[in-house]
């Protein structure tokens, strides 16, 4: 009995000893170019216990580390993690859990410690013509065409700051002459300058994030140097108006040849 008994505690701390701590880390499948990166997970470790999360970029060779968090597990044993992911390239990323010291044997088996992601970006296919740097008075102008669309509906997220939010803008592009690129242009009036964030889709999905960088015009720039308004002079707006010394040269004339006219009298 003590022998099956023995045989019984033995199996259990082996489980327990193989089981370990577990780590579960999530993350989206896919995700648009420009959007945030969330990473959240959960563990068991207990309170205190430090690791990364981490950033790769997959290719060919060794994966290119990108940005990492550092994460502490607290009492709630749950955690999370944002990569910004503006300018980054369209292709294949990781994200992984690394400790600084190897857990070895007290990380469970069933740990999920890396998850791939796909970021997807067509800013190569949107052409702006529009400056991404824009003054308030004349922003907020989105302008410019995508290449062989023809004349088809796009749309427009866009928001910015102050909680600055528009509902799907749906706009219809037009074709110029003996061409089939699609010419499209909106403009939205804003009152308060920071960053707006503009999202195009087409008909097959998200295409691009565009960032508009709105600003105050620089004091004095109103009115074009070198030129003084202030200082011009009314015009004439009555034809029969006579300058004053024209005036009484005329009068002089007149007297004279009226005094002639008596003395021949």
């Amino acid at each position: 009995m003590r022998r099956v008994l023995f045989f019984l505690l033995s199996i259990a701390f082996l489980c327990s000893a193989v089981q370990g701590y577990v780590l579960f880390i999530e993350a989206p499948d896919e995700l648009r170019a420009g959007a945030p990166l969330l990473v959240s997970g959960t563990t068991t470790f207990p309170a205190g216990t430090q690791f990364d999360i981490v950033l790769y970029k997959l290719q060919f060779t060794t994966p290119e580390e990108l940005e990492r968090r550092m994460i502490i597990v607290d009492e709630s044993k749950t955690f999370d993690a944002s990569f910004p992911t503006t300018g980054l390239q369209a292709g294949q990323y990781k994200v992984e859990a690394q400790f600084l010291d190897d857990p070895g044997s007290k990380l469970g088996s069933d740990s999920v410690t890396l998850q791939q992601v796909v970021i997807i970006d067509r800013s190569d296919e949107v052409f702006l013509t529009a400056p991404r740097d824009q003054v308030l008075g004349e922003a907020l102008l989105i302008e410019g065409y995508i290449p062989d669309l023809g004349v088809a509906t796009i749309t427009l997220r866009i928001s910015g700051p102050a909680g600055f939010s528009l509902p799907d803008q749906y706009v219809r592009t037009t074709t110029q002459p003996g061409k089939i690129d699609g010419w499209f242009t909106y403009r939205v009036p804003v009152t308060e300058q920071g960053n707006y964030y503009v999202e195009i889709y087409d008909r097959e999905g998200f295409m691009t994030t565009v960032r508009y960088a709105v600003e105050r015009p620089a004091p004095g720039t109103s009115v074009p140097v070198g030129t003084e308004t202030a200082m011009e002079e009314p015009l004439q707006t009555s034809p029969s108006a006579i300058p004053f010394p024209l005036a009484a040269l005329a009068a002089g004339l007149v007297g004279a040849a009226l005094i002639c006219g008596g003395r021949r009298r």
